[in-house]
C-alpha cells in the first residue's frame, strides 16, 4: 500500500510530503489526476519554511481552492477516535488520513538522528495511518529512510501499539486528523448517475 510513497526531502518537510503521498495515491485510485500536485506547490500551500516546518491552520482553505472543482473538499477532525480513523482509511470516497504525532515519537525510532533544537525536533510530526488493528496501528512515516537512504526496505512503514500511538496522537492537538473526501454535492451527483443507470 505504501510502496510508492516518497520520503521527505528535509527533516521538517513531513506535512507537504505526507500530503503529496495521500493526494497522489487517491488521484490514482479515483482516476482524478488533478488531485496530484508537485511538492513545490504543496510547500506553498502548507506555508513550508526550511527549518521552521509548516503551518496547518490555513491549509484546508488553501487546498479547498485547488480541489473544489474536482468534487473534493478537505476535512479536519479534532478528537478523532480509532473507529473514525479506521472508517476514513477504509472508505473509497476519502484519501488516507494524516495524523499529527508529538515530537517525543522521534526518541523511539532506532536510527533517527534528529538533533534537539534543529531538524524539526521541537515540531510535531505528520504520519499516514493506513491500518487500525485490534492492538496496533500501521502507519507510514515520511521520515523513514531519510537517515538510511540506502535501505533495501522498499515499503517503509511502522506498526505501534494503539496505546503508544494514542499517547503521541493526543499530545499535539488532541488527535488532529486531516484528509480529503468527495464533496457532498459530488456524492449526490454520483448517486443520481448510478440511480439513472439502473432504470
Amino acid at each position: 500500500m505504501v510502496a510508492d510513497f516518497q520520503r521527505q526531502p528535509t527533516p521538517d518537510n513531513c506535512l507537504p510530503t505526507a500530503l503529496k503521498n495521500i493526494l497522489d495515491r487517491h488521484a490514482e485510485a479515483a482516476e482524478k489526476p488533478g488531485l496530484s500536485f508537485p511538492l513545490d506547490e504543496l510547500n506553498g500551500l502548507c506555508e513550508y519554511r526550511d527549518g521552521l516546518g509548516s503551518a496547518t491552520h490555513e491549509l484546508p482553505e488553501r487546498l479547498d481552492a485547488e480541489i473544489a472543482n474536482l468534487g473534493y473538499e478537505t476535512k479536519v477532525s479534532i478528537g478523532t477516535t480509532f473507529e473514525q480513523l479506521d472508517t476514513i482509511i477504509q472508505s473509497d470516497a476519502t484519501s488516507l488520513p494524516l495524523t499529527e504525532l508529538a515530537a517525543d515519537y522521534f526518541e523511539t525510532v532506532e536510527g533517527y538522528d534528529v538533533q534537539p533544537g534543529r531538524d524539526g525536533w521541537n515540531l510535531n510530526h505528520i504520519v499516514i495511518p493506513f491500518g487500525v488493528n485490534d492492538e496496533t496501528v500501521l502507519f507510514y512515516d515520511p521520515m523513514e529512510g531519510f537517515f538510511r537512504p540506502n535501505s533495501s526496505d522498499s515499503t517503509p512503514s511502522s506498526e505501534r501499539p494503539k496505546a503508544q500511538f494514542y499517547e503521541w496522537w493526543s499530545d499535539p492537538r488532541k488527535r488532529w486528523t486531516f484528509w480529503i473526501e468527495e464533496s457532498e454535492q459530488q456524492q449526490l451527483d454520483t448517486f443520481g448517475t448510478e440511480d439513472n443507470g439502473n432504470e
